[in-house]
């Protein structure tokens, strides 16, 4: 597993793409983001096969999605449909944030292929604790899988 330098990140709320790249920068130096408010856009990013157009290939898929349920026409649990029937992109981890913690949507999101998934954070000291938790896991998994 690759150190976590590559991060896509989903959520229609502009102020938490803000946190959660700020918070992720405290904790990974050299990090790179695509943010998407919507989960087409995403996804048109994810499966782009012609080099023509606005969006090139993507030179390597993220090594994380960071996935909120609530969004647009295609919610959170469609976008993860797609992604996991896409032999191309079934591979990519993706961790479901949301402020849905319901005991059906925790079920749901695991169900169809969730790797973890986060109630959204209140405040930014929930944010930080949050991405801290999300890279100390990434970082002891990324080094027992090299071991």
């Amino acid at each position: 597993m690759r150190q976590l330098t590559r991060l896509m990140i989903i959520d229609d709320e502009l102020h938490d793409i803000g946190f959660m790249v700020q918070f992720f920068q405290e904790q990974i130096e050299g990090c790179s983001f695509e943010t998407f408010s919507s989960a087409e856009e995403a996804l048109a990013r994810l499966h782009f096969e012609s080099e023509d157009g606005d969006n090139p290939v993507l030179a390597e898929d993220p090594d994380i999605i960071i996935l909120d349920l609530k969004l647009g026409a295609m919610n959170g649990f469609d976008f993860l449909k797609v992604l996991r029937k896409d032999e191309l992109t079934r591979h990519i981890p993706v961790i479901v944030i949301s402020g849905d913690n319901s005991r059906q949507s925790v079920d749901q999101a695991y169900e169809i292929g969730a790797n973890a998934m986060f109630r959204k954070p209140a405040s930014l000291d929930g944010y930080r604790s949050m991405i801290s938790s999300i890279v100390d896991y990434w970082q002891k998994t990324a080094r027992h899988a090299a071991a």
